[in-house]
Parts: structure tokens; sequence; C-alpha cells
């Protein structure tokens, strides 16, 4: 079953704290919406792709190369918008991130929804602890030095890497608020994912933008 919204300009933005699961999240709810003219953006595919095109040799490097993803980001999301998709985008947006987003909602006229995932910062905790330790991820969010074609897995064992403590992390974190509260705010606990319902936040989008 092909599920669409009454407004085909809406932006739908998944954001949470790290370790709330967003990229999963945002994948089973497009499932649930079988919708393949939905276009996913994320901005952390964007960095990987970008430190596999031009790798890094140092943080500064990693730093400046992560400011001009997050323009390709922005840009992206204005191109879609231009072709009338509804467009997801999933990361952990904050304050920081939150005017430009604003900006190219307003200019562009679009829909947003904010689906804002949140459970306790031990459970996030454990679940980044575990994600980093599992080594799924793409080794230049763990590298200050990465090139593609000279990379071996070998390397991440041959870094120092001192995973923060729970109060380290707290702390880091405590300052960015991820409910940038876009559009339609709808909270999700995700403290159990199998009790996410994807009928639920659907529901919520159609009976907003039905009002519209």
């Amino acid at each position: 079953m092909k599920r669409v919204f009454p407004n085909q300009r809406t932006l739908l933005i998944f954001t949470g704290g790290p370790g709330t699961g967003k990229s999963g999240t945002a994948r089973r709810f497009l499932e649930y919406l079988g919708n393949d003219d939905i276009v996913k953006i994320s901005y952390d595919e964007i960095k990987e792709k970008n430190w596999d095109i031009f790798g890094f040799d140092n943080e500064k490097q990693k730093d400046r190369l992560n400011w001009w993803c997050l323009e390709e980001f922005y840009l992206t999301i204005q191109k879609r918008m231009w072709e009338n998709k509804t467009i997801l985008i999933e990361y952990p947006f904050y304050q920081r991130h939150k005017p430009k987003l604003e900006e190219l909602i307003q200019e562009s006229g679009y829909d947003a929804v904010t689906v804002y995932l949140y459970t306790d910062p031990e459970t996030v905790y454990r679940r980044g602890a575990k994600r980093d330790e599992e080594g799924d991820r793409h080794p230049g969010h763990l590298l200050t030095s990465y090139h593609k074609e000279t990379y071996r897995p070998e390397m991440l064992h041959s870094i120092s890497r001192v995973a923060p403590t729970f109060e380290e992390f707290t702390a880091s974190i405590s300052h960015k608020e991820y409910n940038i509260n876009l559009g339609l705010d709808i909270p999700v606990d995700v403290t159990d994912f199998s009790t996410v319902s994807y009928e639920d936040i659907y529901q919520k989008i159609l009976a907003y933008e039905s009002k519209a």
C-alpha cells in the first residue's frame, strides 16, 4: 500500500540525540509508507561519500570538509524542493542547524514535520557504545586521518580510542536541543523500538496537513 501526504511538498525531519536510532526509524517509516517517490537525504551519507573522495589528514581538515558537506546537504535539499519532492532528512539536528532549515522551509513554502526521537540518557549512551564496538560505522567517524585508498581495518585497532564516560557523554550533549520544533512537532519515545507506531506518526501528519 502506497501512503501519501495531502501536501506533496513536505519536509520530514527525523532528529534526536546520538543513539536514538534516527537512521533505522526513518528507514522503517519509509518502508511503512511504501512510497518510492519520497527522497531521503542523509548528511552522514554525504560526509561519508566525500570522506572517500577527498580524505583528510587531521582534525582541522576533517572539520573543514564537514562544513563543506553541510553546504552540499543544504543545496541538495533546496534542489529537491525545486523539484517539488516529498523529502525526508535525518541527523542529530540541533539549534545550530535550525536557522538554515527554517530559511529553506520559508523560502520554498514547504510543510515541515519534526519527528523528535527521545529516550533516557543511559539508553542512548549504551547504544552509542555498542555501535562503536560493533564497528558498523564508516571509519571516518572514528579517525582523524583517513584516505580510502590507503585505509585498512586494522587502523581502527591501532589508534588510541578512549570511550567517553557517561558523565562526559551527557556533558557533551547537554547544551544541544535536538528538538528543533519546525512545523508539526511529533515527539516519539524510542526506549523500545518495537512500540513505535508508524501509523500514529502518519495519521498525525495527515490531520495536520488536512487542516492547513
